[in-house]
């Protein structure tokens, strides 16, 4: 099972966004400790961007830098090549932030989107989860 973890996952933990942030910390920390190899967890290189200037405001440059540190340790970065962003460009999504993401996770061969903000992939061909039911389905 390949997922694709979204932005909105990493920010909730770094920052303790709630009433998000408990269940995205036990994902990540589920899939930190997993060692079935049939498990396997993507992020964009975006992500990274986003997540940053999301997070560094309100937790410093040390603590974002460490938690992408250690965020790499268990998780693989999507090569997205141009044909993954036209392929996610048709789908025509109402945020272009949403778009990028879908190209990752179609570069990554996803088999689950994880997000809180599935409202934003309506129309991709991928299955989206919340965290707390990617936790269930998944039996994390």
């Amino acid at each position: 099972m390949r997922l694709f973890l979204d932005t909105d996952v990493l920010v909730d933990v770094a920052i303790d966004r709630q009433p998000y942030s408990e269940t995205a910390a036990r994902l990540l920390d589920r899939i930190q400790k997993s060692h079935a190899s049939s498990l396997a967890a993507y992020v964009s290189w975006n992500s990274f961007l986003e997540f940053s200037q999301a997070a560094t405001p309100l937790v410093g440059n040390h603590k974002t830098a460490e938690f992408c540190s250690e965020l790499c340790g268990f998780v693989k970065i999507a090569n997205v090549r141009a044909d993954d962003l036209k392929s996610a460009l048709a789908f025509q999504l109402a945020e272009f932030r949403a778009t990028l993401q879908a190209a990752a996770a179609i570069a990554c061969a996803a088999d689950l989107i994880v997000t809180s903000r599935a409202q934003a992939f309506n129309g991709l061909r991928i299955p989206i989860q919340s965290p707390g039911a990617a936790l269930e389905s998944l039996g994390l």
